[in-house]
């Protein structure tokens, strides 16, 4: 199995064991069900690379919405990263999902985006905090920050192959993005 499939595989795991649990009532209670584990393998690869959505929120009014999520373990970065380009010109999260919120075709993007961060490692780890936030402001503050708007907590890093735009939690609140942030109780 690969370093990326063993990742995601940990990550989904772990968002249902650690973070699920504490944004569920924030976000009305409900049902979660994982892309992972729910849907027959072909299927999942496509809604992952061309949607995004890592799970299902089904909630008590039997409402349906996707989820991206992410999961670090070790250190809290409070912030979203949102892959920008890539040298070889391959599709980015932030094109497909730009491209579905803003086209007129219907294309399916994760309506919420969370990110979490973990102490420990895979499987063993427990809250540090999470932050979510509408993955369509998430777009539009990308869109401030390849436009100019830079600052220390937010801005483009550069690696080897390619470019990602960070967006620190406390600098989307101050440019008016709604993020919900919640720390671990511990």
């Amino acid at each position: 199995m690969s370093s990326f499939s063993t990742d995601l595989g940990n990550s989904s795991k772990d968002f249902l064991r650690v973070v699920w649990p504490v944004i569920q009532p924030r976000l009305g209670g409900g049902e979660l069900i994982p892309v992972e584990g729910a849907t027959e393998e072909s299927l999942r690869a496509k809604l992952d690379q061309a949607s995004g959505i890592d799970a299902w929120h089904y909630s008590v009014e039997g409402q349906i919405r996707g989820i991206a999520s992410r999961v670090q373990w070790g250190k809290a970065w409070d912030s979203f990263t949102i892959r920008y380009k890539r040298d070889s010109g391959t599709k980015t999260e932030y094109e497909k999902r730009k491209e579905a919120i803003e086209g007129t075709r219907g294309w399916l993007f994760p309506f919420l985006t969370v990110q979490a961060y973990l102490s420990g490692t895979p499987g063993e780890g427990e809250l540090i905090k999470v932050g979510i936030a509408k993955t369509a402001d998430l777009i539009k503050a990308c869109d401030k920050v390849i436009a100019g708007t830079k600052s220390k907590n937010a801005g483009i890093r550069k690696t080897t192959n390619a470019d990602f735009v960070f967006l620190g939690w406390d600098w989307l609140k101050s440019e008016g993005f709604k993020v919900d942030v919640i720390e671990s109780c511990r």
